[in-house]
């Protein structure tokens, strides 16, 4: 069903060719990153395409169509629309109609702490859960052939609701995390922002001095100032 959706969307939004010789959107030299971009996103268990779509509006000097995205990576409509529709399920991408275009343009969120959070809490979901459902297996052939009295049983059962209790923790973790980056009053995010700029603007060695003080000090203020309202 979401394949046939996603297909009727792809054809929706064909956007309207120009005779115009276009500027490449992202230039050469960038595109040849493309590849690091396919191995970060395998590494935690996508596809390399999602890394190299994520990565082409990444490195684009706008948002991007469908059909630019198609043309540029040379891959079929049908794994563009399936790529794009997954990464905005994971937040990755957001998606705007352009009227002018008649059709959906793509870009990056800009936050790519969420994303980097999703990225993990998803490699870890899917972790527990396959280990999960392997071990309620076993534990059903265990029970089903050798009784419920089987020593084998309990440590079975423990290690099922251990994998609950360990993506239940997880879960509150992540939201947790998620709703301090979204508040620009929280301690979390405070400390993040300022990391960031530091990052960006000096080299690495600064921060080994006086701008490491600094964010301390930001840190322990913040504190001051939560305990203050508590």
């Amino acid at each position: 069903m979401t394949s046939k959706l996603t297909a009727d969307r792809a054809e929706l939004e064909v956007e309207p060719r120009s005779d115009a010789p276009a500027t490449p959107a992202v230039d050469t030299a960038l595109i040849e990153e493309l590849p690091t971009f396919e191995l970060f996103f395998k590494t935690f268990g996508f596809k390399r395409i999602h890394g190299r779509v994520w990565g082409l509006l990444v490195l684009s000097r706008g948002p991007l169509s469908s059909r630019e995205i198609t043309e540029q990576l040379s891959i079929s409509q049908g794994s563009t629309s399936t790529a794009l529709t997954e990464l905005t399920e994971w937040g990755a991408i957001r998606s705007e109609f352009d009227s002018s275009r008649r059709c959906h343009l793509h870009s990056p969120v800009g936050n790519a702490l969420s994303i980097v959070a999703t990225v993990f809490r998803r490699r870890e979901q899917v972790a527990f859960q396959q280990f999960k459902q392997a071990t309620t297996r076993s534990l059903e052939f265990v029970t089903k052939r050798y009784g419920p009295r089987d020593p084998r049983v309990v440590t079975l059962r423990s290690i099922i609701s251990t994998c609950e209790i360990g993506d239940a923790l997880m879960e509150l973790v992540f939201s947790a995390v998620n709703g301090a980056l979204g508040d620009p009053e929280s301690i979390l995010s405070k400390a993040i922002n300022t990391a960031l700029k530091l990052g960006v603007g000096l080299p690495a060695r600064v921060l080994l001095g006086d701008e490491r003080r600094r964010l301390a000090d930001l840190l322990d203020g913040s504190a001051q100032e939560t305990t203050e309202k508590e």
